[in-house]
């Protein structure tokens, strides 16, 4: 059990370190969101590696140097803080208490250099351990106090962050942070469960953290980095179609029988122009009430004039819109999911379900064609 638990926590080691190593190597993918990430990935192997370590070769260590170990796991939780206030893009709008963590963890370093003397004196060992235990209880609150800060943010401040919400619904940061919240949760039951156990704590209490955090160190890895890089490029491809459209009005090729249908033709202009089909929210309800028109009424008549359901209706509109810039040279930098998600659809999956359904051929197959 021993064997396979090392396995999960370094083999998570080696990915983070992989991960840090790729978007260093992406010069336009490390900006200091990407850097902010990168350092909780970084804290995160520091504090595992450093545990796996002292569990592993050094067992026989004496207890100073088992008990003060470098406090790298202080420094998660800002970090993340952080690498969030960043990715909203609100950096200047919120507090980041860079300056307050890293004066925590440099004060505690120096406490560690101030207490080595102890090092010889085994007579120091409770005074050592009162120590630790103090250190991380008030360690941990400061990392709550942030955590909450983060969820604040997250769940409560959305109007400081809506030009972000245009391109990423933040649904994977918010499962993040209720994985955070396990984790959290796990360490104070940690602390709580050997407070009375102040000169030997049970180390095994800690494995469910341990393995939580590693967890956390494998998922974070890609869903941060593939996440951000995302919605930095459909900010990019945004801007690049706004540009083309401000030049000449894109149009839609809408060969189907209901073009010139009188009936039709005021509700496929209002879409159209107002490009409503690229809301990945747009509903029949939504339009029936923009339309001053009944929802059955309005699907009577979209199924009756172009032969689809609504559904189907405005997907097609997201399948032509994708696959003019498929095909456009201009656009060939960028990513598939980028296109399919700047044209409406709110996932990789439903446009690559529509894209197949209307051409009978995956995107990328029909951007070789």
């Amino acid at each position: 059990m021993k064997q396979v638990f090392d396995f999960v926590m370094i083999s998570g080691v080696l990915l983070g370190i992989i991960f840090i190593i790729t978007t260093l190597c992406f010069k336009k993918k490390t900006d200091k969101a990407i850097l902010y990430l990168n350092l909780v990935i970084a804290f995160l192997i520091l504090n595992n590696l450093q545990a796996f370590s002292l569990e592993t070769f050094l067992i026989d260590a004496p207890f100073f140097i088992k008990r003060l170990q470098i406090p790298w796991y202080v420094l998660i939780v800002p970090s993340f803080y952080v690498f969030l206030t960043y990715y909203l893009k609100i950096e200047k709008k919120i507090s980041s208490y860079v300056y307050i963590s890293f004066s925590i963890f440099i004060i505690e370093i120096l406490i560690r250099i101030a207490l080595y003397p102890h090092y010889y004196h085994l007579g120091q060992n409770m005074f050592i351990a009162k120590y630790v235990q103090t250190e991380e209880i008030i360690n941990a609150l400061y990392s709550i106090f942030l955590f909450v800060k983060t969820l604040l943010i997250l769940f409560k401040y959305t109007d400081l962050y809506q030009q972000i919400l245009v391109f990423d619904n933040l649904k994977w940061l918010r499962n993040l942070m209720f994985l955070g919240v396990i984790i959290i949760l796990m360490w104070v039951c940690a602390i709580l469960l050997n407070l009375d156990k102040t000169l030997n704590p049970q180390v095994f209490i800690y494995y469910p953290l341990r393995l939580s955090t590693t967890t956390l160190l494998y998922w974070i890895s890609y869903q941060g980095f593939y996440n951000y890089s995302l919605m930095t490029e459909r900010i990019e491809l945004r801007k690049a179609i706004l540009i083309e459209e401000k030049n000449k009005e894109a149009a839609l090729n809408n060969n189907n029988n209901h073009a010139n249908d009188s009936k039709f033709k005021p509700i496929k202009d209002y879409i159209v122009k107002n490009k409503r089909y690229i809301d990945p929210n747009f509903s029949l309800e939504k339009l029936a009430a923009e339309m001053n028109i009944s929802t059955s009424k309005l699907s009577h008549l979209i199924n009756q004039e172009s032969g689809y359901n609504f559904s189907d209706y405005i997907n097609y509109l997201r399948v032509e819109k994708a696959k003019k810039y498929l095909t456009n040279p201009n656009y060939s930098a960028y990513t598939n999911v980028a296109i399919g998600l700047e044209c409406g659809f709110n996932s990789k999956s439903t446009f690559y379900t529509a894209f197949k359904k209307f051409t009978s051929q995956t995107p990328s197959e029909y951007k070789e064609m």
